[in-house]
């Protein structure tokens, strides 16, 4: 739950009021769309929900934690037992393989051994990447690179699953091939999902709609 939260930002320009006094609530298990256009405030609201950024004003609740209150150590714990992150570009690391970007988390989170093989074989299966287990991500398509960052996101059962334009920089079918791939995820292990984007073409694949504009929400309609 989100309430009455607002987050500036300083630039050459003056101030900027990224989010402005923004509550919404998300039921859990939901898949949520935070649609607006470029500059709207869509990222920085995912950011300050998932901890990357911390908003001046009001609280933000995430099952019952209120995470703009915690150390920095409690929020990083946090981040990595319940959070997962799928970002535009993938953000997956250039010298791990596949199967060793997907298994992060799992090491991370003291998941070791068969359990930790089995879970990424599994993932790998998911996202039809089974071939690709061994290779490093400069030979992954975009699409493939996404599916990965999918695949590495809900790996360690998240709670909250954020996913700020993860089909950005793909094509039309790539891009609808992500959202229902995180659709299915979210939905097989009981994630809530929140997903950042501009593209009106994922509307069917979510279940509510938050519009945003000039970091304010503008309204909420399920679908």
């Amino acid at each position: 739950m989100v309430s009455h939260i607002s987050k500036t930002f300083r630039s050459g320009r003056g101030q900027v009021n990224a989010v402005v006094d923004v509550s919404l609530k998300v039921p859990t298990g939901c898949f949520a769309a935070v649609m607006g256009k470029s500059g709207s405030g869509k990222s920085t609201l995912l950011n300050c929900i998932g901890g990357l950024e911390i908003p001046e004003r009001g609280e933000i609740l995430c099952f019952g934690t209120p995470i703009n209150r915690l150390t920095a150590g409690a929020l990083s714990h946090f981040q990595r037992h319940h959070l997962g992150f799928v970002f535009q570009r993938g953000n997956l690391l250039s010298y791990l393989t596949v199967a060793e970007n997907i298994g992060l988390p799992l090491t991370l989170n003291g998941i070791v051994g068969a359990a930790r093989t089995k879970r990424i074989e599994t993932l790998l299966a998911e996202i039809d990447l089974e071939t690709a287990a061994k290779a490093l991500p400069h030979e992954l398509s975009g699409g493939e690179t996404q599916r990965v960052s999918v695949a590495r996101a809900i790996a360690h059962h998240p709670k909250l699953l954020l996913a700020d334009e993860p089909t950005a920089n793909l094509d039309t079918t790539s891009g609808a091939q992500i959202a229902q791939l995180m659709r299915n995820m979210g939905r097989e292990h009981g994630s809530t999902i929140i997903m950042a984007t501009h593209d009106r073409d994922l509307i069917d694949s979510v279940d509510v709609v938050i519009t945003i504009k000039d970091g304010q929400v503008q309204g909420e309609n399920q679908r």
